[in-house]
């Protein structure tokens, strides 16, 4: 009897090795998030699928023999034998993630390997080297974004990419353009980063789902999500300044297909503070509440989610004595004040087919309100944007999942109503009032024959009711050339309705008659950029090197021209040449197991035509170097970070006609900025302490003539360099899991 059954047995063996059967599973990361557009293949097949928008697949005509390369952007690859007659739960884990003994340790900071463009993913490891109080102050410790003051005045932090201003940079909300508009300058101060899971930052053209104002790179920022946030998340913050921080954070689940996530966040800024006593406040005083809830549902094949934020921010500054509610249009005082109101609806909405598991299609939508009310000295400004954005996309393979697509169409709706009261501005009403009704059409297609080729094409056509049709291909190519060195190259369009009156705060902070005598015309400009990105091992542990070059053109742009005279602001378009060439060399190495360093020399050349000439963009860097070094004894239980920053000389703007003790010289000089923090771990959560500025460096003299704020030498827009002196800061962070 036995022999009879092995005989049966040896002749099933072949048949059952071979036999084709169908699979269905489900990808999804560490913290249990299901991960969209996952790519499955079968090893040495074409044959493959992509997960939906709930992280699932399935796959048909699979032998026991096949095996699945799961690749996901920004997470590490995997390979496995198929699982029949039950649902495969397949989790990928962040790039870089490595086992040192018991622990798992991920690099808070890394190039996407399998992007197809330049993407740095900045994780929650990275956010915590610094307090990372908001959005604008989550860069520090990183050497793709820089950070500056716009002016000495009104504290706003900008960034810049590329050595571009960050109104160039597509800034989203989990792939929902979110700061933009009116909201360009301040909107980065409005996201608390205690909010922030991650942060992608994508360098040159980005894609052209997300829309045409992406003309220096894409940064998306990740929430933390409702399904997969902490029971409890609090922190608390405090500086030598006198600024204090709440943050709470907690998610209540509501059923097995429901969740939902509440965000909050104060803080306050009473003090004065003037280092450098000339009468200004070095920072202004600030108040700020924000509030964000939203709801996900998760269900078979549908999938959706709503958000409610609703957001309040009170700032006041000038000379020392100038508070909230203060009047500017009687004040003595020279004062500055924006007080801001926000209230906005997003969500998104996707289905599924179990039936075409390579077939989906999603709807992001938001509707905002935002009121600004303010002004400096005696230039009363009021403005309000009501925003409508709706954006499907439509998802699929052509015959394999070596050939992907996506297509859709958006919307976008923008209404702006502005008063600004100043001397002459001619031209600049219709700018102020304007209505923009913005339908698009996109298509982006995606050739991935193997793990080392990615080639990206997409196009995008708007019909904007006021300028016209745009049109906006990009590309993008991708090939790892040799193991562990990949080589990225992409061009692409970009445009941009600019904000002439809340984009740059030289309009607002100086004597300088206002002139613009051109009808409002939308920027628009090429960008074109090649990086490459490797390790090679040294002392067995890998070196990485990113190289990137990147060269952007200007069709049009709004020039705020401060070199025709030191009496005047000449606001107008470009009318001749004006470009930026950007080279970024980057290097990390783990000089111990537990010690880490990063350095970036940056070298950009940004040249516009002001008062007639091509010249250097005035108060920006052409130089700059970064270095961090991050040290974490065993289990993170102590962890510190050291950042230093050189910043090498900026043109200044021309003051020759100014009185002798007014004029400035042609150049700034260099200057470093040291920041350093430590924190102590436990179960709870943690405890840390840091400072920024620590070598205490200030501009001197930051204010033209600061003891006359209304005559007509008053400047305090010629800022160079950091304005408030040393900070030091502690704080806490608490979570229930």
């Amino acid at each position: 009897m036995n022999k009879i059954i092995l005989f049966i047995g040896c002749l099933l063996a072949p048949a059952l090795l071979f036999a084709q059967s169908s699979i269905k599973g489900q990808v999804q990361s560490a913290s249990k998030e299901p991960l969209i557009g996952a790519s499955i293949k079968l090893l040495d097949k074409e044959q493959g699928s992509i997960t939906d928008l709930d992280g699932n697949f399935y796959l048909e005509n699979i032998v026991p023999a096949d095996r699945l390369v799961v690749t996901y952007i920004g997470y590490e690859p995997d390979t496995l034998a198929p699982v029949f007659n039950q649902i495969m739960l397949i989790t990928l884990q962040e790039s870089g993630e490595a086992l040192e003994g018991v622990t798992v340790r991920a690099r808070s900071e890394s190039v996407v390997d399998e992007a197809p463009f330049l993407n740095i993913l900045i994780t929650e490891n990275e956010l915590q080297k610094a307090a990372c109080c908001n959005l604008s102050e989550s860069f520090e410790t990183n050497a793709s974004v820089d950070v500056s003051y716009a002016d000495a005045v009104t504290g706003t932090k900008m960034i810049q990419m590329m050595g571009l201003d960050g109104r160039y940079v597509l800034i989203s909300r989990e792939g929902i353009p979110n700061i933009r508009g009116l909201n360009s300058r301040l909107g980065m101060n409005f996201v608390p980063g205690t909010w922030i899971q991650s942060i992608d930052v994508g360098k040159g053209a980005g894609t052209v789902i997300n829309g045409y104002e992406s003309m220096t790179g894409q940064i998306n920022v990740d929430l933390f999500k409702p399904e997969s946030m902490d029971t409890w998340y609090l922190n608390g913050y405090l500086n030598s300044f006198g600024r204090m921080e709440i943050n709470a954070n907690h998610q209540i689940p509501i059923s097995e297909k429901w969740s939902s996530g509440v965000m909050f966040h104060a803080s306050n800024l009473s003090s004065e503070i003037d280092g450098n006593d000339d009468g200004f406040m070095d920072l202004p005083k600030a108040r700020q509440l924000n509030f964000l809830n939203r709801y996900k549902y998760e269900g078979d094949r549908l999938m959706a989610q709503i958000g409610v934020n609703l957001f309040m921010s009170d700032n006041a500054g000038g000379q020392k004595g100038f508070d909230f509610n203060s009047d500017l249009s009687t004040s003595s005082m020279y004062g500055y004040e924006m007080d801001t109101r926000k209230a906005e609806v997003f969500g998104k909405l996707g289905m599924i087919y179990p039936d075409k598991p390579t077939q989906s299609w999603g709807f992001q939508y938001s509707l905002s309100y935002q009121d600004f009310n303010g002004g400096a000295g005696r230039r009363i400004y009021q403005g309000i944007e009501k925003t409508a954005y709706g954006n499907f996309i439509y998802q699929n393979v052509l015959g394999s999942s070596f050939h992907q697509y996506k297509t859709g169409a958006s919307f976008l709706y923008d209404d702006f109503e502005e008063t600004f009261d100043s001397n002459s501005l001619t031209g600049l009403d219709t700018a102020m009032y304007r209505t923009e009704k913005v339908p698009g059409l996109f298509f982006e297609y995606n050739f991935i024959p193997n793990d080392r080729i990615t080639v990206v094409a997409g196009a995008r056509t708007d019909f904007h009711n006021l300028f016209g049709t745009y049109f906006t291909p990009r590309v993008h190519a991708r090939w790892e050339f040799i193991p562990n060195w990949t080589l990225r190259g992409s061009v692409g369009k970009g445009y941009r309705t600019p904000n002439a009156l809340m984009e740059n705060s030289s309009v607002w902070i100086s004597a300088r008659e206002l002139v613009f005598n051109a009808e409002l015309k939308p920027e628009e400009s090429w960008n074109t950029g090649v990086s490459v990105a490797g390790s090679f091992m040294i002392d067995d542990r890998p070196l990485g090197i990113v190289a990137d070059y990147f060269y952007t053109d200007f069709i049009n742009q709004l020039v705020y021209d401060r070199d025709v005279s030191s009496e005047l602001l000449v606001i107008n378009n470009l009318h001749r040449g004006s470009y930026a060439n950007s080279f970024q060399i980057e290097a990390n190495y783990p000089i111990t197991e537990r010690l880490e360093a990063k350095a970036a020399y940056k070298h950009y050349e940004m040249m516009m035509t002001t008062n007639g000439v091509l010249q250097q963009m005035p108060l920006t860097s052409r130089d700059r170097v970064f270095a961090n070094l991050s040290y974490a004894t065993l289990y993170d239980k102590w962890k510190a970070d050291m950042t230093v920053n050189w910043n090498g000389p900026m043109r200044i703007p021309n003051t020759s006609e100014s009185p002798v003790e007014f004029q400035q010289p042609s150049e700034s000089p260099d200057f470093f900025m040291l920041n350093a923090q430590i924190s102590r771990g436990f179960r709870w959560g943690s405890i840390y302490l840091g400072g920024e500025n620590i070598l205490n460096f200030k501009q001197s003299n930051p204010i033209i003539d600061p003891e006359n704020p209304f005559g007509q030498n008053f400047d305090a827009s010629m800022t160079w360099g950091p304005i408030a002196g040393r900070v030091i800061y502690t704080g806490i962070r608490y979570k229930i899991n």
